[in-house]
């Protein structure tokens, strides 16, 4: 996790991140009266749109403390904190919703991305909310190279390294689901999207419910 916040830190902070954020289809579970947690907020792009569209109980967390800066420098009004990750510094039931975009497939090992899970089931209320956007697995040969490559390395198929420094991951349908199983699915779209390299690759949009 420290190679990814030092990454997330020096690098991320010029970078333009891509994936969309369909206002519409969040406005259709969650009220503009909702206590609302971005997990991974970056620079703070889903919290402007949000608060744009009359939404005004926002949070947004990330580790890396550049982006959080720029993102307070860009929308000073946003509610933006920096952590060094593990828990969250919320009590428990503190949000009604929370985001997650693209940030499962900045957490390398699965073990990482089932406690932030778990901390994200612990913050919300029950019946709460959850917006997810994320990659997974591709077939060109691109990717498959970079795939091989990243298993032989780290021992884990779909996580890659790429140029600039950072180690993404990309993940088959049924991982991202065993992920899920605690929550109960209300959406759920395979999609393609652009990266933040400016590549495309197959996504995943999901709405889920706390039980």
């Amino acid at each position: 996790m420290e190679g990814q916040r030092t990454y997330w830190t020096e690098k991320g902070k010029d970078k333009t991140f891509t994936t969309p954020f369909d206002i519409h289809l969040f406005s259709r579970y969650v009220p503009q009266d909702a206590r609302i947690l971005d997990f991974g907020c970056g620079y703070g792009r889903t919290l402007a749109e949000l608060s744009d569209s009359g939404y005004s109980d926002l949070t947004g967390i990330d580790f890396s403390e550049t982006l959080v800066e720029r993102g307070l420098r860009e929308r000073p009004g946003l509610n933006l904190t920096a952590y060094s990750g593990g828990p969250l510094p919320y009590e428990d039931n503190s949000f009604d919703a929370a985001l997650m975009l693209g940030v499962l497939t900045c957490i390398p090992k699965t073990n990482e991305q089932a406690e932030a899970l778990l901390e994200l089931q612990r913050t919300l209320v029950p019946g709460g909310t959850l917006y997810v956007i994320d990659f997974l697995l591709n077939r060109d040969r691109r990717n498959l190279d970079r795939y091989k490559l990243g298993q032989e390395k780290y021992g884990i198929y779909g996580l890659f390294d790429v140029s600039d420094g950072g180690t993404l991951r990309h993940h088959d349908r049924n991982h991202m689901e065993a992920l899920f199983s605690g929550f109960e699915t209300l959406y759920f779209e395979e999609s393609v999207y652009t990266t933040m390299h400016g590549h495309h690759s197959q996504g995943m949009c999901a709405v889920l419910r706390m039980p």
